[in-house]
Formats: structure tokens, sequence, C-alpha cells
């Protein structure tokens, strides 16, 4: 190519990316990084078109920067999809469901279906089939992620389980409503809902069911940015309950949540501690349920305390523990932050490595 035709092309692309329309200043000093000009007087500062060279191509470093940085906006989503994890383990259904099955005999197959179920008793005054028909209704809209339909279908339930006296289920209606609650962010409706059920659980003086609705209105509570109230409800309240019940599991859980508490508050080391009871109480117990979510706070706080070796241990032993329990959805939160970790320090072959990790299993998770 020669120099003439070489100039006018890098004059065509300067007018064209740059908006020069033929505007011609003095010549700066670049450097030709792809090594296609041969020749060429850096000290000329005369007038005449620009020089203009293509940047570096990228380093494989600043690849997987780059890589990471693009990921950061979906690790909301996967925050958003563990606790929507955590919400199916505490929904419920009422006691009575066992007797109406065979009114779900197909099982309805979407809101419309289920409506005209429901309907079908309300007409026969049937109530008490009514309501529980009404919250299997609204535990199939939440698995299906239709929150307006599973918001109808609770609020139903509660509204035709009133119209009986059969309190066990009316304070699981409300169980299940303060954890829908807590999971859209609705803390002042799911305190309520939860002082509810706490009301029926004093009456029935079941230590188990105070306790947990202890842990639901601490969390509300927690949400509603009281957290003095919050902590004071799990280890003056909830924690004793647990104890009186000797529910193990229920102590476990308590514990994280009021690690979760101190870690909205960016105290660390409180949220380590009680994290460090957990995980020793669910190894004497046996209750290796949590552990892998224990182990996986664990790191978390040590990875936002700028511990960071430590912290890569710990989501490394979390990563086990998941697998073994084949919890993906767990596994690919740990994936998000162990590559992070790795990226603060430099270690790019083990970040590289982690984000093919993550990136394989986010695929086949959200594909």
């Amino acid at each position: 190519m020669s120099m003439t035709k070489y100039w006018t092309l890098l004059l065509t692309a300067l007018t064209t990316t740059l908006g020069m329309s033929g505007k011609v200043m003095a010549q700066n000093t670049p450097k030709d990084y792809t090594g296609a000009i041969k020749k060429y007087d850096a000290s000329f500062s005369g007038v005449g078109p620009e020089v203009y060279f293509l940047p570096p191509p990228k380093t494989e470093n600043e690849i997987i920067e780059d890589n990471y940085s693009n990921k950061k906006s979906f690790s909301k989503e996967i925050a958003r999809q563990l606790l929507f994890q955590r919400l199916l383990l505490q929904l419920k259904s009422t006691n009575n469901m066992g007797h109406f099955q065979y009114l779900m005999n197909p099982v309805p197959a979407n809101t419309t279906a289920w409506n005209n179920t429901i309907e079908n008793q309300k007409k026969a005054e049937n109530w008490i089939a009514g309501y529980a028909l009404a919250n299997e209704a609204a535990l199939f809209a939440i698995k299906n992620n239709d929150s307006s339909a599973a918001s109808k279908f609770l609020y139903d339930a509660l509204s035709l389980a009133n119209r009986t006296d059969n309190k066990d289920d009316i304070a699981t209606i409300n169980l299940n409503l303060s954890n829908f609650q807590l999971y859209h962010g609705d803390f002042d409706k799911a305190e309520e809902s939860a002082q509810k059920y706490h009301s029926y659980a004093t009456v029935s003086k079941s230590y188990l069911e105070q306790a947990n609705a202890w842990l639901l209105i601490a969390m509300a509570r927690a949400g509603q940015k009281n957290f003095k109230a919050a902590e004071n409800n799990i280890i003056r309240s909830a924690i004793p309950l647990f104890n009186k019940a000797k529910a193990y599991e229920g102590k476990i859980f308590a514990w994280e949540m009021l690690a979760e508490i101190y870690f909205k508050q960016n105290k660390y080391t409180e949220a380590q501690w009680f994290l460090l009871q957990a995980r020793d109480l669910a190894n004497a117990k046996n209750l290796s349920g949590e552990l892998a979510e224990i182990e996986y706070l664990l790191a978390a706080s040590k990875q936002k305390d700028g511990n960071y070796k430590v912290s890569i241990k710990e989501f490394i032993q979390a990563a086990e523990l998941a697998a073994n329990e084949n919890n993906k959805q767990l596994s690919l939160a740990i994936l998000d932050k162990l590559g992070e970790v790795y990226l603060v320090l430099k270690d790019y072959p083990s970040a590289d490595q982690t984000y093919k990790a993550y990136t394989q299993l986010k695929n086949e998770l959200y594909n």
C-alpha cells in the first residue's frame, strides 16, 4: 500500500469515527503497537492529518477483568435466587390438605384452573376445602414465579380460613404470607402477618412455633432497619425457645439469620462469631443440611472483611459441601464470589478457571 493511500484511509477513519470532517491538526507522538508503520517521524509537529494507531489488543488479564466486570449485574439475580430457594423451604401446606387431594386430580395446570377449582368450593360454601386449595394454589404460583397470583391466593386462603375455627391452618397461612412478604421486601406487612402467627403460637404454647414466629418478626424488623430490636428478638426470644424445644436445626438457622442481620450493618466479626456457633452445633448434632450455606456465609464475611486468603479456603470448602448436596444455585453463588476474590489478588489463572466454571453452571441453570 502506498503512503498516500494509507494516509487517505486513516483520514477517512478519523472522519467517520471522530467527526473531524477533514479537520487538520498538529501531530502528537503516539506509538505504533501494530508495527504497521515502519517509518514515522515522531518528532514532526507540523500541520497535517494526525496519525491514528489502533489501540493494542487487550491482554489476557484485561479480558478476564472485562469478563468479571460484565457479570457484576447478574450477581443480584444470583442473590435473589438464593432467597427464593430459602422461601420455598419455608412454605407449608395446611394440615388438612391430605383430605382434599381428590379435588386436585388432575392437579390444576395453571392459574385459571386453580381459580375454577377454588370457586367450586366457594359456591358449595365448603370453606375448609376452599382455603386448603387456595393455599396450595399460592404455593403453586410462588414456585412458578407468579407473584400476583400467589398474593391473591394467599389472601383468599386467609379470608376463607377465618370463616372456620381451624387455628392451626390459619397460623400456617399467616406463616406462608409472612415469608412471601419478606421475600418481596414488604417488611411492614410481613411483620403484621408474623405477629398474627405469633399470637397463635403463644396460645398453642408451642415453643417451636413461637421461636419461628420471633424469627419472622426479627427478619421483618431488620428489613425495616430496626436492627437492635431484630437482634434482641433472636438472641433473647427465638434462641431460648429453640433451646426449650431442643430444636437444633431451628437454632442453627436462627444463628444464620442473626449473622445476616450483622451483615446488613457491616459488622463482620459479630457475624462470623455466630456463624461459627452454627457450624459447631451442626457438626456436633450431625445436621449437615445448613453446613454449605454456613460455610458460604463465613467465606463471604471474610471477603467483605478483606481477609481474602482465608475466604478462598472457605469458599472452596463451601463449594465441596454444596456439590455434595447437589445445590447448584448455591454452587453458582460460591463461584461468583470466589472468582472475585481471585481477581482482587491478581491470581488471573484461577480467576479465569473459576469464571469458566461459573459460566458453564450459569448456562445450565438459566438457559
